[in-house]
Order: C-alpha cells, then sequence, then structure tokens
C-alpha cells in the first residue's frame, strides 16, 4: 500500500514538473500558473519525503543492501602493513 503511494505521489511530481514546463513556454509571465505548479511540486517532495520516513520509522519500508552489514563489533580491524 505504501509503495504504491509512493510511486503515486512520484508520478504526480512529474507531472507537475512537465505542466509546469508547459506553462512557463505558453504563458511568458501573463499568469500565476508555473508558480502554483512549482508550489505543488514542492509541496508533493514534502509529502513523499514524509511518507518514505513514516515508512522506514514504521518498518514497512526496509534498507536493502547488496552486501551484509556487520556491527562494529563484529567488524575484522584493519590490518597495517609495515613498511
Amino acid at each position: 500500500m505504501l509503495k504504491t503511494l509512493i510511486v503515486l505521489i512520484f508520478i504526480f511530481i512529474i507531472i507537475s514538473l512537465f505542466v509546469g514546463l508547459y506553462f512557463l513556454l505558453q504563458d511568458q509571465s501573463r499568469s500565476h500558473r508555473t508558480v502554483k505548479s512549482l508550489v505543488l511540486r514542492v509541496s508533493l517532495a514534502i509529502f513523499l519525503l514524509l511518507i518514505i520516513l513514516i515508512g522506514v520509522y514504521s518498518g514497512e519500508l526496509k534498507l536493502r543492501t547488496p552486501f551484509p552489514v556487520l556491527p562494529a563489533s563484529d567488524q575484522p580491524s584493519s590490518q597495517q602493513s609495515s613498511l
């Protein structure tokens, strides 16, 4: 559910980006539609970040790495080479 919401918000951000570009090219400073599109895009980006933070905090979204992450106590000590 949360991943679907994240994808939808991201798609709306992309759409808002292109709508703002269209308004910028067509209106030529005669209206405030470009500014409104920017405000919408920034608001959606902030909302997207909040949703991601809530998902990570709640445990629904997890970080996955292609390599195992060892705790600091289990990491091998660095070998110093003598010169």
